[in-house]
Formats: C-alpha cells, structure tokens, sequence
C-alpha cells in the first residue's frame, strides 16, 4: 500500500513540477505531539511532548491562487503519561501532500494527507527504558492522516508555518485498542527559486 502511495504522489508531483513555478524548501520546528486512545467505549488521550521535525519541500503553482506542496520530513511524535514518568517517542520519515490557498501574498492555507513510516520508536514505561517493537501484535510502522496549515512569508522566501496533523492509521497491531497520532507543529520554512 505504501509503495502505491509514494508511486502515485511522485507521479503527480512531476506533473505539477514539469511546467509550473517551483520553488524548493527547506523547514524545520517543533512538534507538541500526542495520542488519541480508544478501548471499547472508552477514550482518552495522553500527555503532550514536545519534539521536532526537519526536511525539505517542494512548492509548484496550480493556478494564480492554489499551490501544491510535497513534503519529506523527519518527524518525531509520541506522548506522556502523567503524574508517572511513562514516555514513548516515535521517529518517522513523513511525506505529507497538501494544496494551498494564497489568501494574499504572504497569507496561505490549506490542507492535505500524509503517510508515514515509523524507522524506530524508544520509551519509558515504569522507569524501564524500551525499544519500539514493530513485529507482528506490537506496534504499527505506517500512519496515515490529514493536514492542516497556515503560513505567513514574513519576507520574501522566509515563510512561518502552524500545522495540525490528524492520525487516522491505528499506530497498534491490536484490534482492542486503537491509538493515532495527533501533531501541532510550528515551522519555519526557507524558500528558494520563481514565485
């Protein structure tokens, strides 16, 4: 499912490349990630951490308002349990694909998907330290969501960044209990190239 994913978002990224103005980009910010968990009838989410995320993007204009925006990043998400010292942080390498409106110049919103694949995962769980099992019954490597953004390019090429990113894929093997990721991120992004 993945390898059709990644087929499909490089296919239309070099339509939307071929003619279009390009820029490219490089972003890096924090991360407050957390979890959402469902158990039967029962939910309830984790404590926040705070993370980061770095990679590189590509910007291509669709029309005089709407932009498309590629992603691959580094990205960390997880969670906490408080009062205990209990912590779980995820790396994962993260394309998101999203489509922007130009509200003005410098202003832009949007929103699109990503997938994710989780590289390797370290926690904490009643003061024993662990590594992320990813072996059948434990712990999914793929997440799947959806973004949502804000920019504002301050100046030219140097654009400020708020994303929500919303996990749908089930980041368990365990068909009694369901946890998704849930990401508020800040970035700054840099941008080179045709406007």
């Amino acid at each position: 499912m993945i390898n059709k994913f990644l087929l499909i978002i490089l296919l239309i990224t070099c339509i939307f490349t071929s003619k279009a103005q390009t820029r490219i980009g490089i972003k890096g910010g924090a991360n407050i990630a957390n979890v959402y968990v469902t158990s039967g009838n029962e939910s309830s989410s984790g404590d926040a951490i705070t993370t980061f995320h770095i990679g590189a993007l590509l910007e291509s204009r669709f029309t005089d308002k709407i932009l498309f925006q590629p992603n691959l990043l580094f990205s960390q998400k997880g969670f906490s349990e408080k009062p205990t010292t209990d912590k779980a942080t995820v790396n994962y390498i993260e394309l998101p694909v999203n489509l922007l409106y130009e509200i003005s110049r410098n202003l832009t919103f949007g929103g699109g998907i990503y997938g994710a694949y989780a590289i390797n995962g370290k926690g904490t769980l009643n003061g024993k330290s662990y590594d992320y099992d990813f072996s059948k019954g434990k712990a999914n490597r793929f997440d799947l969501g959806i973004n949502l953004i804000v920019g504002y390019e301050v100046i030219e090429g140097i654009r400020l960044n708020v994303n929500y990113t919303h996990g749908f894929a089930n980041t368990v093997d365990n068909v009694n209990l369901n946890i998704t990721n849930r990401v508020l991120g800040v970035s700054v992004i840099a941008l080179w190239g045709e406007r």
